[in-house]
Parts: structure tokens; sequence; C-alpha cells
């Protein structure tokens, strides 16, 4: 049975808090990744959006959404990115 997709004002705050921890372990778990093959930056990159994700989400009475939302889309992207991204590094001259 398919759910249809809930904008964060719809989902509840265990929803919510399923979504953030989803995100935010799979930003930690790419920095790791990251880290074990030398890319420092997008490892700092990443743990630091995953830290921005949970500070905002402690919110109880959700008046951080907006910028949660945001927060989110910005590391559903990076992720997006770097699991597309090529594992040839550029020749730097």
């Amino acid at each position: 049975m398919e759910e249809t997709a809930k904008t964060l004002v719809e989902m509840d705050p265990v929803e919510r808090f399923r979504l953030f921890d989803t995100v935010t372990d799979a930003l930690r778990h790419a920095a790791g990744q990251a880290e074990d093959q030398g890319d420092t930056c997008f490892a700092a990159n990443s743990r630091c959006l995953a830290g921005a994700i949970v500070g905002c989400a402690d919110d109880p009475g959700g008046e951080n959404l907006a910028a949660v939302e945001l927060l989110l889309r910005q590391g559903v992207m990076l992720l997006h990115l770097y699991s597309n991204r090529s594992n040839v590094r550029p020749v730097l001259h």
C-alpha cells in the first residue's frame, strides 16, 4: 500500500524525526566514506550540514520548519551529487 507524500507541516513530530534522522544518518555515512577516500572537504561539509539539520530540527513547536526544509533539500542534493560524482580526481596543474 502506497502512501502519498506529506509536507513537513503535515507530518507529526515522530514522522519528522524519522525523516531528519534518515537524512542526517545518510550524510554522516557519506562523510565517513568520503573521508576514507581522502575527500576531507566533502566529509566536513556533510557533517556540518547534518549538524545544522539536527540543530534546527530540535524544535518541538515546529517554528523552524522552513529552515529545516531548506537544509533537508540541500542534504538530499548533496547526497545525490556525491553518489553521482566521478571517482577520478582532476589533475591540478
